[in-house]
């Protein structure tokens, strides 16, 4: 075998850490084939021209990486990415101290192979992951469907059976319940003082980014009146969580739905136009990357042109060399235009991506793009438009909703910044309304909802406070507008792959249909 047993007792390890599967009868297989012995010097070769890419594709079906047609998939955008962000993602595939580890089981196997037969080893490893995929040994080793069954149930599910078959059921039972779900707008009172809707989507902030960088959630998400602390995104990507957005009149789609033509009655900004309210739509950016724009217009169903920001002022330099714009010079300067308008009320979608990764701050010398940079100046610009808002004396509900997390502190199957498993730590996100220029609103205290919600919920609070203004009750409790939100159980979805909340833990459906615990 040679120096293939040190192929194979990488494997071992990377297992053992839980940095990878592995596929023992696929590995048994491909240890038989490297364990012949060859007879002269063009078998040898034969051998090795077989087995080196046959091993390469064998790690990276061991691997946590996307399946390799739905990598393939994606070159094109990764094509568009630059150079520098190319190589910032290749830096975070390297771990100084797992590669020393690499280089202990190379030099240790130098000193046995004199001694033993290394091959042997090889194989005892791989019957031992066979017979116990999840025994003592393998200490990192994420359990797998076999270790599910034998687990005890959460409270979620106290008893249930894990099985594939049950865990379809499941998720199938789910999908049929937001079919049932519709949320519909009326028309605001006549007597009403008018009020605008802004809703600013935010891309690459979750409550775990918050806490892998160290940041108190209250800095921004405390001068907010109502905040959603349990909020399911159900994506880890910009495009779908837009689309499920702007048709979160009804209930959750199914990923595989969610590039059909929508139903009429779930597009909400068509809803928050039959109830008075005249549509915008705002961008700092461009929206080609990923066709984000198509997703907006044709899937979103918000078919009013796209803002101009012609003179709004460049801060970044996205991760595929395009422009991104200030947040307050974008929002300040349609705010501006938006004063100008007679319109008695308007409901403006607005997406940034200042905090998408791979972003550079533009400016003289070296300007810290950190997250943590981005965000400080993101929630500073932020607060700079909220005070615009105050000062021109209109009443504003402003709701900021994350699209999905930043995956900014990895885990063993992704590394930071990649977000093709669509966790709950990327898709658990803030979302936080703010009542701006309410009468009384200083005397009333942060309502914070921890139920398990989606984007329904978002929309059915806009809905009640169409019908009921909150402007209307001045210090009074927010109570009645959050009792009774359309509730739902965790489940996300990205390319295929499905994370859902069972038994009080996520579990995972791989795109073969495999279910395994996160």
């Amino acid at each position: 075998m040679g120096l293939w047993s040190v192929y194979f007792f990488a494997k071992f390890l990377l297992y053992a850490l839980g940095y990878m599967d592995f596929n023992p009868w696929l590995n048994l297989a491909f240890a038989v084939f490297t364990a012949l012995t060859p007879k002269n010097a063009r078998q040898r070769f034969a051998k090795n021209l077989i087995a080196v890419p046959v091993g390469i594709v064998l790690l990276y079906h061991d691997s946590w990486l996307p399946p390799m047609v739905q990598a393939m998939s994606q070159l094109q955008n990764l094509r568009a990415f630059s150079a520098a962000y190319l190589w910032e993602l290749a830096g975070r595939l390297v771990s100084w101290k797992l590669l020393l580890e690499l280089a202990a089981i190379l030099a240790l196997y130098a000193l046995a192979r004199r001694k033993l037969r290394m091959s042997t080893f090889v194989f005892i490893g791989i019957i031992a992951i066979m017979i116990l995929p999840h025994g003592p040994w393998w200490p990192g080793a994420v359990p797998g469907p076999a270790a599910i069954s034998r687990a005890p149930a959460g409270p979620a599910m106290s008893g249930m059976d894990t099985s594939t078959e049950a865990l379809d059921s499941h998720l199938a039972q789910f999908y049929s319940a937001q079919k049932r779900v519709q949320i519909r707008f009326s028309r605001p009172p006549a007597e009403d003082v008018p009020y605008d809707i802004l809703m600013l989507h935010v891309c690459s902030l979750s409550w775990d980014d918050l806490k892998t960088a160290q940041i108190a959630p209250d800095t921004f998400f405390g001068r907010f009146d109502v905040v959603l602390s349990n909020f399911n995104a159900a994506a880890s990507y910009s495009g779908p969580a837009a689309i499920r957005l702007l048709r979160g009149a009804c209930g959750q789609t199914p990923e595989s739905k969610l590039y059909d033509r929508a139903a009429g009655e779930c597009l909400v900004m068509d809803g928050l136009q039959n109830a008075g309210f005249e549509p915008h739509w705002l961008m700092n950016h461009d929206g080609h990357f990923g066709n984000f724009f198509g997703d907006v217009r044709d899937r979103g169903g918000l078919s009013v042109p796209l803002e101009n920001i012609v003179g709004a002022t460049p801060a970044q330099q996205s991760f595929d060399n395009t422009p991104i714009y200030s947040d307050y010079s974008v929002l300040s300067r349609w705010w501006a235009r938006r004063q100008a308008n007679q319109a008695p009320r308007i409901a403006l979608y607005y997406n940034t991506i200042s905090l998408h990764d791979g972003n550079r701050v533009l400016g003289p010398g070296r300007a810290d793009s950190s997250y943590g940079a981005r965000l400080a100046q993101f929630t500073s610009d932020v607060g700079r438009f909220f005070g615009d808002l105050r000062k021109s004396g209109r009443r504003v509900i402003v709701v900021v909703i994350a699209e999905h997390g930043a995956a900014l502190g990895g885990d063993r199957r992704q590394i930071s910044g990649l977000r093709e498993i669509p966790t709950a730590a990327i898709a658990h996100v803030p979302v936080a309304i703010a009542f701006v220029n309410a009468p009384g609103a200083q005397q009333r205290p942060q309502q914070k909802l921890d139920t398990s919600v989606s984007y329904p919920a978002v929309i059915e609070l806009l809905s009640r406070f169409i019908a009921n203004s909150p402007f209307d009750q001045p210090g009074s409790s927010l109570d009645t507008y959050v009792q009774g939100l359309p509730q739902s159980g965790f489940v996300a979805e990205n390319n295929g792959t499905t994370v859902m909340e069972a038994g009080g833990r996520y579990m995972m459906r791989s795109p073969d249909g495999a279910w395994s615990t996160l």
